[in-house]
């Protein structure tokens, strides 16, 4: 099974949900970004209809190697996130403080 991790508008994920079972989380340090993870798009034009919504973006695995971004260390700076930390350090903060499905 392949998994999808997204950012997305809190709003755009109560208002337009990914059409598939997803879970999401809103983040601590900024509450109107939320994560996403879906589990497995049901068609290719769901998954293209979801991304085509404004400020939703999928985060590869091939990149968690990078640093993580300034907003996405805000995002989550409540549960411990620094300046320096990598996408794959975020994401097991992210796991140990709240979300621990968050996984590829």
């Amino acid at each position: 099974m392949m998994r999808h991790l997204y950012t997305a508008p809190s709003a755009t994920v109560d208002t337009t949900p990914p059409a598939t079972s997803f879970r999401a989380l809103q983040t601590p340090g900024l509450p109107a970004w939320s994560l996403v993870l879906v589990e497995h798009w049901v068609s290719h034009e769901a998954e293209d209809a979801w991304l085509a919504l404004s400020g939703v973006s999928e985060h590869y695995i091939e990149n968690w190697g990078n640093a993580a971004p300034q907003a996405a260390i805000t995002a989550f700076a409540p549960w411990g996130a620094v300046a320096g930390m990598t996408l794959r350090q975020l994401v097991r903060l992210i796991q140990q403080n709240g979300a621990p499905w968050c996984r590829l």
